[in-house]
């Protein structure tokens, strides 16, 4: 008697899902304190632009931006981190290639929205009379850019790593089931 297969398409569907869902809620959460850690210098000013950009934006609009932000790279990390998980040997570290695959599209989609960021900024400089330049030029330093990448790929690879630890923890896997071996015969009593 042959067990019938595992389907393969459901655990990762399963798994794209919660990646998608899970994912963009942890990176965005992470990402204000990521952002002051990896600050070189925390000055009064960078508590101050923090502050006033949680206050301005509000933690409603900050998850709606994280997920149009985020959705995309995190059912993509889920994806790989279910043929990863597929296809890895038996110990094989799983979460810990979730956070590297993470950290890694994070900081592929982060060089795709660096043009945008240049832009926006000559932008704001061609117009120096404006508002905007004078509290941006105010408030953020030349490493302002450098460190909101940094804390952008760590937010990748933390959600990575807390969606990994999640999937394991609600049984997602890739993985075909533990099978138990038939248990021996036990000795016969005249041998």
């Amino acid at each position: 008697m042959s067990e019938p297969a595992r389907p393969f398409f459901i655990p990762m569907i399963g798994i794209v899902a919660l990646f998608a869902a899970l994912g963009p809620g942890v990176g965005g959460a992470m990402f204000i304190p990521l952002s002051v850690v990896f600050k070189p210098t925390i000055t009064p000013d960078t508590i101050a632009l923090l502050v006033l950009i949680a206050a301005l934006f509000g933690h409603a609009v900050g998850l709606i931006a994280a997920y149009v932000v985020g959705i995309g790279p995190a059912a993509a990390t889920g994806f790989l981190y279910a043929l990863w998980d597929a296809a890895a040997p038996e110990r094989w570290p799983r979460a810990l290639v979730a956070a590297l695959i993470g950290g890694l599209i994070a900081y592929g989609l982060a060089l795709r929205l660096a043009p945008l960021g240049a832009s926006l900024e000559m932008a704001v400089d061609a117009n120096p009379g404006s508002p905007a330049a004078e509290w941006i030029d105010a408030a953020s330093p030349d490493r302002i850019g450098v460190t909101l990448g940094h804390a952008f790929v760590a937010c990748g690879a933390i959600a990575g790593l807390v969606c990994a630890l999640a999937a394991n923890l609600l049984g997602l896997t890739m993985r075909p089931e533990f099978t138990r071996p038939e248990a021996a015969a036990p000795p016969s009593e005249g041998a």
